[in-house]
């Protein structure tokens, strides 16, 4: 079982008004409120894991509505957009190889209006270089490194569209040495240029 703090809002500055009613200018922190969340095993529908997190912190933006949504590609009109990193494992279905990557990588997508908010949200996979199958196999994410990047974008959408100062990221990931560099040319991300850095 691994447990999540929750976010709340903390006035570090002047208010300012937004959709009729007033915000303080803030930063999310940590409060003792905690949420708790099975580790993922490979039969667990791991995008339930994702929405079960991305609710628990995105219900700071009550009453407004938050709704996170898996997509194959970044979605048409306008969108703020950000990528993001973490620890991941990949498990080829063909051969059986298993690896596991420091540059696990999701690019969000945001878009809020009439006090309703969407997150889109892609998942990269890599390609395994045992079998050279040309497949990408999806990543499996640890909890505490979906926790991270949610509470990150989180963040990044409490800057962008509530007007709250805006915090560091979270760069910190589990720990873990890859037997193996980085292969940009099995890489998902790098194919849609997205794994050099976050933005």
């Amino acid at each position: 079982m691994v447990v999540f703090s929750t976010p709340v809002f903390t006035a570090v500055g002047p208010t300012v008004l937004h959709s009729n009613r007033y915000l303080p200018l803030c930063s999310i922190t940590t409060t003792p409120a905690l949420l708790a969340v099975p580790i993922i095993k490979r039969t667990c529908n791991a995008s339930l894991v994702w929405q079960l997190i991305f609710m628990k912190l995105f219900s700071c933006f009550a009453p407004h509505s938050w709704r996170l949504v898996a997509v194959p590609s970044k979605p048409s009109g306008r969108w703020h957009t950000f990528v993001d990193s973490a620890k991941v494992r990949f498990a080829c279905e063909a051969c059986g190889h298993g690896w596991t990557s420091m540059k696990g990588r999701v690019t969000f997508w945001c878009a809020f209006s009439n006090n309703t908010g969407v997150v889109a949200y892609r998942l990269y996979g890599q390609q395994c270089d045992n079998c050279q199958g040309e497949s990408y196999e999806p990543a499996m994410w640890y909890p505490e490194e979906i926790e991270k990047v949610l509470w990150n974008i989180c963040n990044r959408v409490a800057h962008v569209f509530y007007g709250c100062a805006r915090p560091p990221i979270q760069l910190n990931r589990r720990p873990g040495k890859p037997k193996n560099p980085h292969n940009s040319e099995k890489c998902q991300a790098c194919k849609d240029g997205v794994c050099a850095e976050r933005r």
